[in-house]
């Protein structure tokens, strides 16, 4: 097992190392909480400390910025830079599953894919989409072994309505229910715990500071860090 910096040393110590080859590393968040930010963070510390490794990026939602990964790794020979990044872009569930073959061919030490559950949730409903996501997390957690590589998803959350608002709706007054329940969950998250090795939740604390919190989930350890995203990467 090998360790992939992420360009900050605070979220290196976090991280007991930096993030891990054989094992699939879930981070989830809403939006503008940082995942891909982080994601070209790892591409560009590993691009430019390695030049003859190889990453791929495979991108459900037209997240890619290459722009962000050159800035990052501060490389005048950009070229290679983004020529040791294989990009795929799938459009159906088909291509996701599609591009676990590339891992095998290329034999990258890092795979992002941002995001996970987008396309399984356009495509499928209900119980189906929820088998598809456990197969391809499954056939990505055998792949991750046998190449010993570091393989990062990203994945949304999902808002639970709390109980003050069910209540104000029912009751039509402003009154709060005393037991509000305000929370947000990972998209599929079940699911994707059921074959993910660890879970990180990433938060917004203040966008014009640009400061964001990760914690740990998956193993629970309750401990938390801060960073921040800056032109060159996380902080």
């Amino acid at each position: 097992m090998d360790f992939l910096l992420t360009g900050s040393s605070n979220l290196d110590r976090f991280l007991r190392g930096g993030i891990r080859t054989g094992l699939i590393t879930n981070i989830f968040g809403e939006s503008g909480s940082g995942k891909s930010q982080f994601c070209f963070s790892i591409c560009a510390n590993l691009i430019k400390k390695n030049k003859d490794v190889r990453a791929i990026f495979i991108d459900t939602s037209g997240n890619f910025r290459p722009e962000r990964i050159l800035d990052m790794s501060n490389n005048p020979n950009s070229d290679r830079v983004l020529n040791n990044i294989h990009y795929i872009r799938p459009y159906s569930i088909k291509d996701q599953f599609e591009a676990i073959k590339k891992i095998e061919e290329i034999k990258p030490k890092l795979v992002i894919i941002d995001t996970i559950t987008s396309l399984i949730s356009t495509e499928s409903k209900n119980i189906t989409r929820h088998l598809i996501l456990m197969k391809f997390i499954h056939e990505l957690a055998h792949t991750a072994i046998n190449n010993n590589c570091a393989i990062v998803t990203t994945n949304m959350v999902r808002n639970i309505i709390s109980k003050s608002s069910v209540y104000k709706t029912i009751h039509n007054t402003d009154v709060e229910h005393p037991k509000k329940l305000k929370m947000q969950r990972e998209f599929m998250g079940k699911s994707v715990s059921l074959s993910i090795h660890i879970k990180l939740k990433f938060e917004i604390i203040s966008i014009s500071n640009n400061l964001y919190k990760v914690s740990f989930l998956q193993p629970f350890i309750n401990d938390s860090t801060m960073f921040r995203i800056t032109k060159t990467g996380v902080l």
